[in-house]
């Protein structure tokens, strides 16, 4: 029971907040920016895998990787404008584009690279599939709930044929 109080709980408040996360996601994707190619390896394979699969560059757009040189530790601050080779496209038969792809590709829209910003494509995604999710989530709930008074009769039915009721 305090399960499902607990699932139902979290559900609303995600629902609630779920405009706050996306604005956390914005200000982690900067971070995220900053931290790439540092010591943080987590955060350069996030971004890459991001990138990647999303086929994205950037938050906005390429750009951000020229932008946010100023907040940047390492590798954006020698890389001035360069993209990192995870915004490139890739080649057919090839699942990792060329190494060295990114070099230079920070000034504008290229063709050898995704110019659209990973921030969007997220914030799309999640709208496309969050009301999906939600549905899910609720679906669930109602099976467990249902579950819960299956069992509960179960019990109840048991209860009377191992202790039946005598009458006199």
């Amino acid at each position: 029971g305090v399960i499902i109080l607990v699932q139902l709980v979290a559900g609303i408040l995600a629902f609630i907040f779920s405009d706050e996360a996306i604005k956390d996601g914005h200000n982690g994707f900067l971070t995220a920016l900053a931290r790439y190619n540092t010591s943080d390896s987590s955060t350069t394979r996030g971004v890459n895998w991001l990138q990647k699969h999303l086929d994205c560059c950037g938050i906005q757009n390429s750009a951000d990787w020229r932008i946010e040189a100023d907040k940047a530790k390492i590798w954006i601050k020698s890389h001035i404008n360069d993209v990192p080779d995870s915004c490139c496209k890739r080649l057919r038969n090839q699942w990792n584009p060329t190494p060295g792809c990114g070099l230079g590709q920070a000034l504008g829209n290229s063709e050898a690279i995704h110019n659209g910003g990973c921030y969007v494509k997220m914030v799309s995604w999640l709208q496309t599939y969050m009301p999906m999710m939600g549905v899910f989530c609720l679906v669930f709930l109602i099976f467990e709930a249902a579950v819960i008074v299956v069992v509960f009769l179960m019990r109840n039915q048991a209860e009377e044929l191992t202790h039946p009721v005598r009458l006199n």
